[in-house]
């Protein structure tokens, strides 16, 4: 069993809020601070320190949570800063400023995806704050119902086909994931004989959260700080649908004759354990045992021996992601040996 980690390792997290103050502050290229850090200093220290041992289990860290939920408040007064700083900024400060809000309210999906796997209300309710911040709450209700259904298949969203760029499948996933929560929402509601446009649907519910907090940042800094929100909003659930694109890109559950798709398996994630970018990232990155595990606490995530492995971590794959041409030189190679291996393991067994 590996070593538990110090939960204090997870505080780094809190850099992207604190990096993003710091550049508003800062001013000029100092705006740019936190998109520096994530891009080019985080892949170079993952470098440096390497990969944890892969081992399948660790001993989760309880004390991590309350590190987790702080993410919440400051995620949402590193935006209100923003707003209402924006009318004072230059064209370049703009421009660095909100991308550094949309990476702190991407890291923020990544928050509220832990949080909305938890049983307790209260965690939950977190879990739809923080997502309002990048107006996509409908996808706690799609990926906990829909995506750990149907994940590899072409039934979910959020799995990107082999020789899909990245920004077909942006429209996917985004087009495809509104739907998937309507759907889930309209037949819970179904079942409570009431009809699909109730209030009591979540869906309406995370629209009106975002409305709220659009309509908050126009009544602060007119339409300045209006465009801010939605801007760093759309930069923020592309960052969460690049990811997912990383995540599952061109592997498929084998399905059989009578329409019934294979079990879901570690050989349907990539996976990467850099130690950096998955203190950073809330142990995103174990994303194989996240699947086979969805209720553990990310702190107890380990390797699952099945999960094809990334070459890089995540921040890395993001830059590959965008240039497809790139992206397919360096990941079919891998995808092919990943299938090849599993054919192999597979004729073993059967013999």
């Amino acid at each position: 069993m590996l070593v538990r980690p110090r939960a204090c390792v997870y505080l780094m997290a809190w850099l992207f809020p604190l990096l993003t103050l710091l550049g508003m502050q800062t001013g000029g290229i100092g705006s740019f601070a936190l998109p520096l850090f994530a891009f080019v200093l985080v892949p170079l220290a993952d470098l440096a320190i390497g990969r944890a041992p892969r081992l399948p289990n660790r001993a989760g860290n309880q004390a991590a949570d309350w590190i987790l939920q702080g993410y919440v408040p400051l995620c949402l007064f590193t935006l209100a800063c923003g707003v209402m700083q924006s009318a004072h900024w230059s064209h370049l400060e703009w421009v660095g400023n909100t991308l550094s809000l949309g990476v702190t309210a991407g890291v923020g999906i990544v928050a509220a995806h832990e949080l909305g796997h938890r049983r307790s209300v209260w965690l939950r309710t977190l879990s739809r704050i923080l997502l309002w911040v990048s107006a996509y709450g409908h996808f706690r209700v799609e990926h906990n119902r829909g995506h750990h259904v149907w994940v590899a298949t072409p039934y979910d969203p959020a799995t990107a086909r082999r020789n899909q760029p990245y920004y077909a499948f942006w429209w996917q996933a985004v087009t495809g994931t509104l739907r998937g929560a309507w759907t889930q929402e309209a037949g819970r509601l179904m079942k409570l004989q009431l009809p699909g446009w109730h209030w009591k649907n979540e869906v309406w519910q995370n629209i009106a959260g975002t409305l709220t907090l659009a309509l908050l940042a126009w009544l602060v800094a007119g339409n300045t700080g209006l465009l801010v929100y939605v801007v760093q909003a759309v930069i923020g659930f592309s960052l969460l649908e690049v990811v997912d694109y990383i995540e599952h890109y061109g592997l498929v559950r084998h399905r059989f004759a009578d329409g019934h798709f294979e079990r879901t398996t570690a050989a349907h994630s990539w996976s990467t354990n850099h130690l950096v970018s998955n203190w950073l990232l809330f142990e995103l990155q174990r994303h194989a045992d996240h699947h086979m595990r969805p209720l553990v606490p990310f702190s107890a995530l380990g390797d699952q021996a099945e999960s094809p492995m990334l070459p890089a971590s995540y921040p890395t794959m993001i830059m590959l992601a965008l240039c497809p041409p790139l992206w397919y030189r360096v990941m079919h190679p891998r995808l092919d040996r990943h299938y090849q291996n599993l054919a192999t393991e597979r004729g073993l067994a059967a013999t």
